[in-house]
């Protein structure tokens, strides 16, 4: 009958080996790290939110003052900005993707309005630029 129980798995076996510990921690570190990375990327001054009007930056939008306005270039489309965020709450676009989308307030993010050629776009504090004239997109060397 001893012969029955060591063949069938009755004996003593280790729960974890020494490659599932190895395998394990090193997931942990890497989720350790991506948490590390997107704490320090968070800016510690408020974020500005770049308004677009025909791929042209036509207003920044400081997002630590609570507001609702429209651009004049295009008074359909309003936003609201609101806890450090904003987002697109009325336009007369058809299908109101842009409205869907919700507030944005992470550097980075975007949004936009196609049909109304309108987009905004998250930036940090220091890179945002106030409207400039005809400026290139790009510089070639």
């Amino acid at each position: 009958m001893d012969d029955h129980a060591s063949a069938a798995g009755g004996g003593s076996r280790k729960l974890f080996s020494r490659a599932d510990i190895l395998i394990i921690g090193c997931v942990f570190l890497a989720a350790l790290a991506v948490m590390g990375m997107l704490t320090l990327s968070r800016p510690s001054e408020p974020a500005v939110c770049q308004i677009l009007y025909d791929n042209r930056v036509v207003r920044a939008v400081p997002l630590d003052k609570d507001q609702v306005f429209a651009l004049p270039q295009n008074p359909h489309v309003i936003f609201r900005v609101k806890n450090g965020a904003i987002a697109f709450i009325a336009s007369d676009c058809p299908d109101k993707i842009c409205v869907k989308t919700g507030f944005i307030s992470h550097t980075g993010q975007m949004a936009a309005c196609l049909p109304n050629r309108v987009a905004i776009k998250i930036v940090a504090t220091g890179t945002a630029k106030p409207p400039a004239g005809d400026e290139p997109d790009v510089i070639a060397r």
